[in-house]
C-alpha cells in the first residue's frame, strides 16, 4: 500500500483547515523528525515503535479507512508475524488510550483528527501555496512561503520508525523537500538576492553533495556576487570529488555553466533561473 500524496489530492482544502484548527483542539502530531504527540503543550509517550509506526501510517492517510491487511503490509511487509492482526488491535488500543480518535468500521481503521495540528499537513499547505505563488509570478511571496515550509522540516518523516510504507514515504518526502528547496534557492537568485542565497546554497551543497542543481545555483550566485573565482573553485572541488568517487564527470548542466563562467558571458547576470518543468 502506498501512502497518500497530500499535495496531489487537493490537500490545501479540507486538511489545511483542520491543521489551522489545531490550536483549538490542543492536540498536535509531529511526523517530520521523530514522531511526537502533544496535548495542551505536554509531550505524551506515543508507545512502542510499532505503535508509533501505526500512528504514522494512519496520519499519512487522513479521512481514509485502512484495512487490517493493508496495515500489516505497511508495518511488516510480507515477512510479518503470525499474530500480526492481534498486534494491530493491541497498538490500536494503545493509541486510543493515548487519546487518539481511532474509529473501527468493521473492515478497517480510520483516524479522526478532530482539528488536530499535523506538521506534515502544514508543510504541504505552505509548500503548495509557495509553488502556486511562484507560478503566478508572486516571487517574494513564494520565497516567504517556501522558507516557512523549510523551517517545518526538522528531519526525515517518522525518523527511526520501520515499515515498508514509511520507508517509501520517507524517500518520497525527501525528494519533494529537495525539489521545493531548489525552487526556494532559484527564487532568491530571481529576486536579485544573490548574496543571501550563498550561505544557504553552501549548506545545501555540503549536505547533498550529489544534488547538482544546488551546486549549479551556488556557482551562479557566487558569480553574481562578484565571487567568480570562488565559483570556479567549488566546481573544481566538485569535479575532483565526482571523478574520484564515481569515476565520472559532472553533469552537462554543470559543465556548460562552468564554460560560460570562464567566458564571463554577460547574460549570466540577468538570465532567469526558474525552471518551467511544472
Amino acid at each position: 500500500m502506498s501512502g497518500v500524496l497530500l499535495r496531489e489530492r487537493g490537500f490545501e482544502g479540507e486538511e489545511a483547515g483542520a491543521a489551522g484548527a489545531g490550536a483549538a483542539s490542543g492536540t498536535a502530531f509531529r511526523l517530520l523528525g521523530p514522531l511526537q504527540v502533544r496535548r495542551a503543550g505536554r509531550v505524551l509517550d506515543p508507545g512502542p515503535p510499532r505503535q508509533q509506526a501505526l500512528l504514522a501510517v494512519l496520519l499519512l492517510r487522513p479521512r481514509l479507512e485502512t484495512g487490517v491487511d493493508q496495515l500489516i503490509e505497511s508495518l511488516w511487509g510480507e515477512e510479518h508475524p503470525a499474530y500480526a492482526k492481534n498486534l494491530i488491535q493491541k497498538y490500536a488500543s494503545g493509541l486510543r488510550a493515548l487519546g487518539v480518535r481511532l474509529e473501527w468500521s468493521g473492515s478497517g481503521y480510520r483516524l479522526d483528527l478532530a482539528g488536530a495540528d499535523v506538521d506534515l499537513y502544514t508543510y504541504e499547505r505552505l509548500a503548495a501555496a509557495g509553488i502556486a505563488a511562484a507560478r503566478a509570478g508572486e516571487l517574494a511571496e513564494a520565497a516567504r512561503l517556501l522558507e516557512e515550509a523549510r523551517t517545518m522540516s526538522t528531519g526525515p518523516l517518522g525518523e527511526g520508525l520501520e515499515g515498508p510504507m514509511l520507508e517509501r514515504e520517507r524517500l518520497y518526502r525527501q525528494e519533494r523537500f529537495l525539489a521545493d528547496m531548489e525552487v526556494r534557492a532559484e527564487l532568491e537568485l530571481e529576486l536579485g538576492r544573490h548574496r543571501n542565497a550563498v550561505p544557504y546554497l553552501h549548506y545545501a551543497v555540503h549536505k547533498y553533495p550529489l544534488r547538482e542543481r544546488f551546486l549549479w545555483l551556488l556557482m551562479l550566485a557566487l558569480y553574481r556576487s562578484d565571487r567568480g573565482n570562488e565559483a570556479l573553485t567549488v566546481y573544481a572541488a566538485q569535479r575532483s570529488r565526482v571523478v574520484e568517487e564515481l569515476g565520472a564527470e559532472p553533469g552537462p548542466a554543470l559543465r556548460t555553466l562552468h564554460a560560460r563562467l570562464l567566458r564571463q558571458e554577460p547574460e549570466l547576470m540577468v538570465m532567469s533561473v526558474l525552471r518551467r518543468d511544472g
